[in-house]
């Protein structure tokens, strides 16, 4: 089982950093959590009261962020190897032993990459704490704590997030019978399971807690409940993603007529039926524009449109938002060892090489207007809630940090599509179709 384990490992490198990637990230930003929680215990006082109320709204973003960013790098590390895991059966390898060996490779992987994140996290906690908490005097000279007592949980929380969430994946390959699974690689529709729907309709439940409690909030403490709606709501759409998201590219990506541009049509069809893909990448960027927007929607409605201090979006956003960013862009390059062969079979056909770059832009243009549309209707949820909550009819819609964060997403899925398209597209077609 170990030379299976790791030989799979390095055969498919790409697709297995990417989660790495993903688990390092996770645990560092989990980490700065952690270290507030550990700064704040040997603080104590009042000190400790604030570090704990800080701490407390890091861990629900970071919470919310990773088990949707993490969960969507997993699952489809495991779908982009269906092919392979079919082989194995095919050979005699029992599916019961598939899951074993895809679980241990999962924890084995969120094991690596928590404690690298927090080994990562060590150096960056006192500049971050420094920057983060300057103007506020009685946290300005905190020296933050973090040992093996606050990383050891970070690591168990990675390797849970990564572990359960592509081991579901994997028992649902298992059980796939094989000569599917070597025709369908990526199946145009994702099935909306039971473990989805509860996890959606928990989350739903609270969010209407939240909205309960809201009449009865202080103005000036309104800003806490409202900033956790956006990226709750952003979680309820990536539950409920499979029943339609495929018919939501679809929908809007039909306004460009198919006449327009080949590119678009290539790249609407490739999005709309690669939406495991898809899903992976659109998700993590809904996370990032709804936890920004939220952030500053929420605040403008409980301070009556007054700024948000640079430093605080840093501590309480900065973690959460690099992670979900950086989980659009991880999914997009593992997906693109696979998507050589589709690019050589596209220019086979008789398309142009301007073309299947043109169509890789337009991919990431399909993902980033389609996450933001879905981050954008969370904050409206955030800004409509606060609207009543207050009792005022002009609700901040925080406009300027969706634009931004939309803007950030675009560059870098931009980035992950055309650079590996024009990498493959350098290779001779017969040589990319005969490496499959």
């Amino acid at each position: 089982m170990l030379r299976l384990i790791v030989s799979d490992l390095l055969a498919n490198a790409r697709i297995w950093l990417g989660t790495l990637l993903i688990a390092t990230a996770t645990a560092a930003v989990g980490a700065v959590a952690a270290s507030d929680i550990q700064t704040a215990i040997e603080a104590g006082g009042t000190v400790a009261l604030a570090l704990y109320a800080i701490s407390g709204v890091m861990i629900a973003f970071t919470t919310i962020t990773a088990l949707i960013v993490a969960g969507s790098v997993a699952g489809l590390t495991v779908s982009l190897q269906l092919r392979a895991y079919a082989l194995w059966q095919l050979v005699g390898v029992r599916p019961a032993y598939v899951r074993i060996v895809v679980t241990t490779q999962l924890a084995l992987v969120a094991l690596i990459g928590g404690t690298l994140g927090c080994l990562a996290a060590l150096p960056a906690l006192g500049p971050l704490y420094r920057y983060a908490l300057a103007e506020s005097p009685d946290l300005g000279e905190l020296h933050p704590a973090f040992g093996a007592g606050a990383a050891v949980p970070v690591v168990l929380f990675v390797i849970a997030v990564v572990t359960l969430a592509g081991t579901r994946s994997a028992g649902r390959a298992a059980h796939t019978p094989p000569i599917r699974s070597l025709h369908e690689i990526d199946r145009p529709d994702q099935r909306m399971n039971f473990a989805r729907a509860m996890a959606g309709l928990a989350t739903l439940v609270i969010i209407a807690g939240i909205l309960v409690s809201l009449p009865a909030t202080a103005l000036e403490q309104l800003s806490v409940p409202l900033m956790l709606i956006a990226p709750l709501v952003a979680g309820v759409l990536a539950a409920f993603a499979p029943l339609y998201l495929a018919r939501l590219l679809r929908d809007w990506t039909a306004l460009v007529p198919e006449r327009a541009s080949s590119s678009w049509y290539l790249a609407r069809s490739t999005t709309a039926f690669g939406v495991a893909r898809s899903t992976a990448t659109i998700n993590p960027i809904t996370v990032a524009v709804a936890l920004a927007g939220g952030l500053y929607s929420a605040n403008g409605t409980a301070s009556g449109g007054g700024s948000v201090r640079t430093g605080s979006v840093v501590l309480l956003l900065g973690g959460p938002l690099l992670l979900a960013l950086l989980g659009a862009t991880a999914t997009i390059f593992m997906s693109s060892r696979r998507r050589d062969r589709e690019f050589a079979l596209v220019v086979a056909a008789g398309a142009t090489r301007t073309v299947v770059l043109a169509a890789a832009a337009w991919e990431a243009v399909i993902y980033t207007v389609t996450a933001t549309i879905l981050g954008a209707a969370a904050v409206c949820v955030t800004a409509v809630a606060g609207g009543w909550a207050a009792g005022t009819w002009t609700p901040s819609l925080g406009l300027g940090a969706v634009a931004t964060i939309a803007g950030l997403g675009l560059v870098l899925t931009l980035a992950a599509t055309v650079l590996p398209t024009a990498a493959a597209l350098r290779h001779e077609v017969p040589q990319t179709l005969a490496a499959e």
